[in-house]
């Protein structure tokens, strides 16, 4: 637990099987145990744990949940038992529209906020999945990019192709984040792509980064994820990371090196955002 600036921080990993919500709760459940039995101030989650419904095209529609519902129920009772933080992401179903939403859960079980993806991935003409994917032909993109004030921190919160934006990260830096969690489901083989971001939005930003990852071949859809989840320091080093199975990774991590690394080398001081402006530019 939070001892002054160390948080213990952990990171769950699993394959989560379309259309069997009940066994991956179940899993979900134990490892969060686990994760609460070593003292966690955080745990995160991958991204849609509850099921990525990749294997049909409406399945989607069945595995959305509303917030708070089920899923963010038991995440909440999980929450208050060990006083702890937790966050990831599900398919949340609103009046008439579908969001992949990442509600953050405080130590009391009270959902603190939640983000919206905001970068879906589009890939309709990836040769290895069977008619490609088009996140945006199921949900809605969200248009915000919240940091959220803790008793543990400030954090930060993405989802896995938010990962390929550098501007996702600076944005929230620039508002504060000490911790930037990303919960993904990275798809495989593109493990290198998976480790350089982690590591380049850490150092870049001088913030420690918590990724948690979707693992192993998902058997209805046949679609592989890179699974490795890790915790990266703000110098850019990777302090965990998991091995090639479903598990809990945990790591103590010390705000104050946030502080130190900033004074060593104060990047954000000597930005120039007046050479920046086409950045917030559309495409041509």
């Amino acid at each position: 637990m939070a001892n002054g600036s160390e948080l213990v921080v952990s990171a769950i990993q699993i394959t989560a099987v379309d259309g069997e919500l009940a066994a991956t709760q179940e899993k979900v459940s134990r490892l969060l145990d686990q994760a609460g039995e070593r003292g966690s101030d955080l745990v995160v989650l991958p991204e849609v744990w509850t099921g990525l419904a990749y294997s049909e095209s409406e399945l989607y529609r069945e595995t959305a949940e509303t917030i708070p519902g089920p899923s963010t129920d038991l995440l909440a009772v999980k929450a208050k038992e060990y006083g702890m933080y937790v966050v990831g992401s599900i398919y949340e179903r609103g009046n008439d529209t579908f969001y992949n939403s990442s509600p953050l859960i405080d130590p009391e079980g009270q959902i603190v906020g939640k983000y919206h993806k905001t970068h879906l991935f589009d890939a309709p003409d990836r040769v290895d999945i069977k008619s490609g994917i088009r996140e945006s032909d199921k949900v809605k993109a969200g248009d915000e990019l919240p940091v959220f004030d803790t008793g543990i921190g400030k954090i930060g919160v993405s989802v896995c192709s938010d990962l390929r934006f550098p501007e996702v990260y600076r944005v929230l830096s620039l508002k504060g984040a000490q911790i930037i969690v990303c919960a993904s489901a990275f798809l495989s083989p593109r493990i290198d792509h998976w480790e350089f971001f982690l590591r380049a939005r850490a150092a870049e930003n001088q913030a420690f980064v918590v990724a948690s990852g979707q693992y192993g071949t998902e058997p209805k859809s046949g679609i592989g994820f890179v699974g490795r989840s890790m915790v990266v320091d703000p110098w850019g080093v990777v302090i965990a990371t998991a091995p090639d199975t479903e598990c809990c990774i945990t790591a103590t991590i010390d705000l104050d090196f946030i502080d130190e690394i900033r004074g060593r080398y104060p990047l954000m001081d000597q930005r120039r955002p007046s050479l920046y402006g086409i950045i917030g530019e559309e495409s041509r």
